[in-house]
């Protein structure tokens, strides 16, 4: 289904912006995990400290409608308390054309495939020496999720470093061992650790001495990633 979208302009009473800012900061927390719910933002208008403004993006029309408050939410309240009545919200409905942060609709149904079947980048790229790397998410058909799995022999050490300029990581160790560096810190890591780095935080692994076997997940955004040859924490 196509990707929907909404904008609203809201106006507060003369002087009750930051209420209402609030009050609708309030309704975003209860929209969290909603399912179809792609984005929901609250913004501010430059110049208009009474105006503020929501900008949702949503799956499709039944999960747009099904977040639709009831009457007597407490968060709805708070926003209609702060309104100014005499300045109805300025509502438009949108169907995005396209554009670069626009994800594509998921793929129904299921796949499955061995994360060995991908090709090994490592190796393609003349850095066999440092383990393998491969990414099955043209295997799998992902459009919206990164995955990559990477092996290192013992003592090997990544060939660069990189870091993304959106996309948050998690790397989960499934066997082995080593050490990450992360920005100007290096992290331990053992068996069934978990590592979250951040989008702009260069990173960077070398294996310990029974090697070191990582699963990265994350958004996936094509071109997003930055090589820093050979970074590691210096």
């Amino acid at each position: 289904m196509p990707t929907l979208a909404r904008h609203v302009e809201f106006t507060a009473r003369p002087g009750s912006g930051d209420e209402l800012e609030a009050a609708l900061l309030r309704a975003a927390e209860g929209l969290q995990g909603r399912p179809g719910l792609e984005a929901w933002i609250v913004s501010r208008v430059e110049g208009s400290p009474d105006v503020v403004v929501v900008d949702e993006r949503w799956t499709d029309a039944a999960a747009m409608d099904a977040a639709l408050p009831e009457p007597g939410d407490e968060a709805l309240a708070a926003v209609m308390a702060a309104l100014d009545p005499e300045t109805p919200p300025r509502r438009l409905d949108l169907r995005p054309a396209g554009g670069p942060g626009l994800l594509p609709p998921p793929r129904p149904g299921v796949t499955h495939a061995s994360l060995l079947d991908a090709e090994d980048q490592a190796a393609a790229h003349g850095f066999g020496a440092q383990g393998a790397s491969r990414f099955p998410a043209g295997l799998l058909g992902l459009e919206r999720t990164g995955i990559g799995h990477h092996r290192m022999p013992a003592g090997a050490r990544s060939a660069f470093g990189h870091r993304h300029a959106t996309a948050e990581e998690v790397y989960v160790v499934l066997a082995g061992s080593g050490t990450a560096a992360v920005g100007e810190e290096t992290v331990a890591l053992a068996v069934h650790d978990a590592l979250r780095v951040a989008p702009d935080v260069a990173r960077a692994f070398e294996a310990g001495p029974d090697g070191l076997e990582l699963l990265a997940v994350g958004p996936r955004h094509p071109g997003d990633g930055e090589v820093l040859p050979g970074w590691f924490g210096d």
